[in-house]
Formats: C-alpha cells, sequence, structure tokens
C-alpha cells in the first residue's frame, strides 16, 4: 500500500485523482494512505514471526548508527528549500530512505525485516529512476536554486533531533529498544 500510493505518478493515477478528488482531498487521502500503510508495516513487522536468516555481527551496530545519522539529516533535508544538500545530493530523501534500509540490514538479520528493509530502498531506487527519467522527458534541467546554509543548519538540527527521538524510543514505536532507560 505504502509503495503503490507513491507510485501513483508512475503509474498515470495522480493527475486522474487529483482532477477528480481535487488537490486538497487528493493530498489528505494521500497523507491518511501513507499513515495507515505505515502503522501496517509496523503492525505486521511486530506480528510477525521470527525466523533467523543470518546473525548480524554486533560490532556493526555502531555502523547502524552512524548511517541512521546520515539518514535521518538526509530525509530532513529533502523535505527543506535551498539547502545546499539539496542542490548536491540527488532526491535527499529517497537517499535517506536508501541509507536507512541498508544500515537496518546490517543489525537485523529475520525474515521479516529483510522484507522491510530490502524491498523499501528498492522503492526508492524505482522512484529516483522514475523522478530522472520524467524530469529528462520534459527536456528541463534540475530547477536551479540559491542555497542557504541555514537550510543544512537546520537539517541537521532537525535531523539530529529526529534520531534522538527515534533512539529514545523506538522501543515504545517499534518493540525494540536500542538504549536502556536514563
Amino acid at each position: 500500500m505504502f509503495m503503490g500510493l507513491h507510485l501513483l505518478r508512475e503509474f498515470g493515477l495522480r493527475a486522474t485523482l487529483q482532477q477528480r478528488l481535487g488537490v486538497r482531498r487528493y493530498k489528505t487521502l494521500f497523507s491518511l494512505g501513507i499513515v495507515i500503510s505505515l502503522i501496517m508495516i509496523m503492525e505486521g513487522k511486530a506480528g510477525a514471526p521470527f525466523v533467523q536468516l543470518w546473525v548480524p555481527p554486533f560490532n556493526w551496530r555502531s555502523l547502524t548508527h552512524l548511517l541512521m545519522i546520515s539518514a535521518t539529516i538526509l530525509f530532513v533535508a529533502g523535505s527543506l528549500p535551498h539547502s545546499y544538500t539539496r542542490e548536491m545530493v540527488v532526491h535527499p530523501m529517497l537517499i535517506g530512505v536508501i541509507v536507512w534500509g541498508v544500515s537496518h540490514l546490517l543489525s537485523n538479520g529475520d525474515l521479516a525485516s529483510m522484507l522491510i528493509f530490502v524491498t523499501l530502498p528498492i522503492w526508492a531506487v524505482v522512484k529516483i529512476i522514475s523522478l530522472e527519467r520524467a524530469r529528462k522527458m520534459q527536456d528541463s534541467p534540475a530547477p536551479k536554486r540559491n542555497p542557504g546554509l541555514q537550510w543544512d543548519a537546520a537539517a541537521i538540527i532537525v535531523g539530529m533531533i529526529a534520531y534522538s527521538v527515534l533512539l529514545v524510543f523506538h522501543g515504545h514505536l517499534f518493540g525494540f529498544a536500542l538504549i536502556g532507560p536514563i
């Protein structure tokens, strides 16, 4: 459901739905669908039987944390306008999804984790390719912006806050605590 909703443009359905529903109603229903699909993913993962495929080395967890810091910063940078990060990195939010998935593969060796942390990065790669093809078909260069360091600083600050919240509340949100009680 998550990937299907995010691929409406690629299936040629987004413009039709926006025209039929109106942009505001479309965005509301799209957002609601995304929230529901994320809840379904989390509940499905939590309820899936644990089938160990491999045992990740314990010391890879440090690398996972470093990559997750990068992933949250990239994800935030993709939401902010005019940053140098957005100028240098093609589709930083989608690159953040790829880094997120790869980082979790380093620390999770069970089947349910593999299904999530492999398919979502694959979706992100497909989405990047699709968006770049669409941009090239329109024969228009990427929009030129005047980036500002304040947007990069905001991405780093908000990204670190998001990472910290995920780190502290990971157990409550996803059923697996990353740090003990403080």
